[in-house]
């Protein structure tokens, strides 16, 4: 991602740089990209993209009695998924966080879970080229304040 890049500051907690080129987009359009649960909201805070890329980033949080997975768990219960090709825990802003990427031909599809607490975090959505580096280059980039 060496093109020109802007700094998008999303909440008063969570930052990140993405290309200059992207565009933001209406959330509506990714809410249906985060798989609903019992008890957890995702509400998606920014949707961002071009012609190529999409990236949608949600905030979760868990409700009343309601708890949310550390990464391990969601790493172990995605990477059987169909399609799914590599799943690991990366450090996003110095905190343990679940990637999870599938490919087909010719493009590659991205989460990464980023866990807080017991009731709130981040998830990340990228859909881009196959063996393109922009959202690697966009999570070194997160932080949290």
């Amino acid at each position: 991602m060496r093109s020109p890049s802007i700094r998008a500051s999303l909440t008063e907690k969570l930052n990140f740089t993405y290309p200059a080129s992207w565009e933001t987009l209406d959330p509506a359009g990714a809410q249906g990209a985060f798989k609903k649960e019992v008890g957890i909201s995702k509400d998606v805070i920014v949707y961002l993209g071009n012609s190529t890329s999409e990236l949608a980033v949600a905030e979760v949080s868990a409700g009343a009695g309601y708890y949310l997975k550390d990464p391990e768990t969601v790493r172990k219960e995605m990477a059987s998924n169909e399609g799914v090709v590599s799943s690991s825990i990366i450090k996003v802003a110095g905190r343990n966080a679940a990637m999870v990427k599938a490919t087909d031909s010719t493009t590659q599809t991205v989460f990464v879970y980023l866990k807080l607490n017991r009731t709130s975090g981040y998830a990340f959505m990228y859909s881009g080229p196959k063996n393109d580096a922009t959202f690697d280059s966009i999570l070194e980039t997160v932080k949290l304040e």
